[in-house]
């Protein structure tokens, strides 16, 4: 027995479902039409946003870091920005598009959060209470954390953290956020891991919010004997499995996770598969910027600080740094300001490095006030950092900013200026937002 529409035969086909007439549909062809349904049952944004008091259009064309333009309009066909400027000059072919009245508030691209751990089930609210102690037990505590999270997720059924996955993201939504990268990254047991970026994976078809997978590679054993075996095991096995799930490739370098020459086989192995490269910088590992540089790693996770001449190839090669200003809540360390590194030429992106501890972030927004107030960034630099900044991290040069070509990914802010996402921390401003070109979110 064959399918009747790809032929795949039923030993191959893992499961053929029969019909009228002896016809017979494999799972493969099944989940193809579902696709092409959805693909043609989805609206496509057509409209023009006008009367927009401040558009932040991240375009240089445009004044300052923002691009902003005042009494602005920005045009919408087939999900994709087909225009953005001065009210006045909105092509004529365009003005008979629909049209959503902003009533002088600020616009600006969708956020882009760069840095997530969307995987896992359970909280550690516990933790956080003996944290905040800051007794020997809660040292205890926070060193077994990652331990308890790694075994609630990976005995979870793979449903459920999906679905837990979904309810953060449109929490995220709520506030702005329209693409999301997102990972596990709590154990060495990394067959778990992938199987929790399954889950991601699964959440993205799911969810209007775009999700970014990355597979975290954190540490290795202690012995020598199996720290060798399970490397071997995630160049040979688990990085060609993150792959074909479309994942990126997070390496942590350090003193308890790996070493630079473990580090640098991995990122060969990745180039080759054509994967997406992420450095995370854990403690105090100067080298890692020689690292990246050396091997055109395309972003540093959780960054310190490059030397002079580091920065200035960074900025020559467009290599990001993406930044978690919500990391330094619950952890009474003091944080470093990175406005330089910018200064320097340096792209930065921004995540709230959403996980169970030491606190559980969901808001953007938040993080970009803490960028301004706790690590030195000007207003401007975190809504940048936030938006374009993190796509160009991401590696997605289609998102956010707006101009001709971008998807029409926007937030409306109940707000005059964008300034105010940073300057109101605790409030939702946001209005409305569109993901290509459609309303999701309205208030």
């Amino acid at each position: 027995m064959i399918c009747s529409f790809c032929g795949t035969r039923a030993e191959d086909a893992g499961n053929l479902v029969m019909g009228e007439a002896g016809a017979a549909i494999c799972d493969a062809c099944v989940d193809l039409a579902v696709g092409l349904v959805r693909e043609q049952a989805t609206p496509i944004g057509n409209m023009v946003l006008d009367n927009i008091g401040t558009l932040a259009t991240n375009d240089r064309r445009f004044p300052g870091l923002l691009g902003l333009v005042t009494d602005a309009a920005v045009a919408i066909r087939n999900g994709l920005v087909v225009w953005a400027g001065p009210s006045e000059r909105t092509p004529q072919g365009l003005r008979s598009l629909p049209s959503l009245d902003c009533g002088g508030r600020a616009v600006l691209p969708g956020l882009v959060d760069a840095h997530t751990h969307l995987a896992f089930t359970g909280d550690r609210s516990e933790e956080f209470v003996l944290r905040s102690s800051g007794t020997p037990e809660a040292r205890a505590v926070a060193r077994s954390g990652s331990a308890t999270t790694a075994r609630l997720s990976h005995l979870a059924d793979a449903s459920r953290i999906t679905d837990v996955i979904g309810r953060r993201l449109n929490r995220m939504l709520d506030f702005g956020v329209t693409t999301v990268e997102a990972s596990g990254g709590y154990s060495n047991d990394y067959e778990r891991e992938l199987a929790l970026i399954d889950t991601v994976v699964e959440a993205g078809r799911r969810h209007v919010v775009d999700l970014v997978p990355t597979f975290d590679v954190s540490g290795l054993p202690v012995t020598a004997s199996d720290r060798s075996r399970t490397l071997d095991e995630v160049a040979e096995l688990h990085l060609p499995v993150a792959a074909t799930l479309g994942a990126a490739v997070r390496l942590s370098l350090g003193s308890d996770a790996l070493t630079t020459e473990e580090a640098r086989r991995l990122i060969g192995v990745a180039a080759g598969l054509g994967t997406r490269t992420r450095i995370h910088h854990r403690g105090q590992t100067p080298d890692v910027y020689s690292l990246a540089l050396e091997t055109s790693a395309p972003v540093v996770d959780h960054a310190g600080f490059p030397d002079q001449d580091q920065a200035g190839q960074m900025a020559e090669t467009g290599i990001s740094v993406v930044i978690t200003p919500t990391a330094v809540l619950g952890t009474r360390r003091s944080p470093a300001s990175l406005r330089r590194l910018m200064e320097r030429g340096v792209p930065l992106g921004l995540g709230t490095d959403c996980s169970p501890a030491p606190v559980m972030v969901e808001s953007l927004p938040l993080a970009i006030t803490l960028a301004v107030t706790e690590m030195g960034l000007t207003s401007d630099q975190a809504i940048w950092a936030a938006t374009l900044g993190s796509a160009r991290a991401l590696g997605l040069g289609d998102r956010g900013w707006l101009g001709h070509g971008a998807v029409a990914d926007l937030v409306v802010l109940d707000a005059p200026s964008p300034t105010h996402l940073p300057y109101r921390p605790g409030t939702n401003l946001v209005w409305k937002v569109l993901k290509a070109g459609e309303v999701v979110v309205s208030r």
